[in-house]
């Protein structure tokens, strides 16, 4: 009985394991060495990341005006100066209120805002209660032309208004739609003479 001969493909696999690796038939490699080079280190994520300096001045290359609140002040009035409006006697900490029902007293605050495009924008200030309610509001146009730098100020008067109570209000500053922050306002209650008239 004859033993069925081994596929082809079994005999050439048993000589390749058994054939020495290295070695060589008149210089010539029968079984080279196959190797993987090692992957070596990962690449961090963030180093995929475009550099934050990029995006950082990305808004003012595509020319978005940017504003900035440099002071918010309070006085009775403001006179005008050449390095712009300057209080009458001292600024205000506080306002105080007075008459029966209490109001405001009359009194003008000064928003002093950067833009390095020197756009002008509507702006709109409000007077708020610890809840956020409005006391008193105005709205205009912030403007900067004739300005020498890129700073522009805004100055509203603000007549007497009725208030209930006094207390630590906010300013709120919004230019262009955008709210640019909240600055305190100390509002105090009534002293018992000034209620009287």
């Amino acid at each position: 009985m004859r033993a069925d001969p081994l596929p082809i493909a079994t005999v050439v696999l048993a000589c390749m394991l058994s054939w020495p690796a290295g070695s060589d038939d008149g210089g010539t490699k029968r079984a080279p060495l196959v190797t993987v080079p090692p992957l070596g280190e990962i690449p961090n994520p963030d180093g995929l990341k475009p550099p934050q300096p990029e995006r950082a001045i990305e808004p003012t290359s595509r020319g978005e005006p940017q504003f900035f609140v440099v002071k918010v002040e309070h006085a009775k009035a403001f006179k005008a100066s050449g390095t712009g409006h300057m209080p009458v006697g001292r600024a205000l900490a506080a306002i105080s209120l007075s008459g029966k029902p209490p109001a405001t007293e009359k009194f003008s605050t000064l928003v002093r805002v950067r833009s390095p495009q020197k756009t002008n924008a509507p702006i709109q200030v409000a007077v708020t209660d610890a809840r956020g309610e409005p006391l008193m509001s105005a709205a205009g146009e912030l403007s900067f032309r004739g300005a020498k730098g890129e700073e522009a100020e805004y100055l509203v008067d603000w007549d007497p208004t009725p208030c209930r109570s006094g207390g630590a209000y906010q300013v709120a500053v919004r230019v262009a739609g955008q709210e640019l922050g909240s600055w305190p306002l100390q509002v105090l209650e009534p002293t018992p003479q000034s209620a009287i008239h």
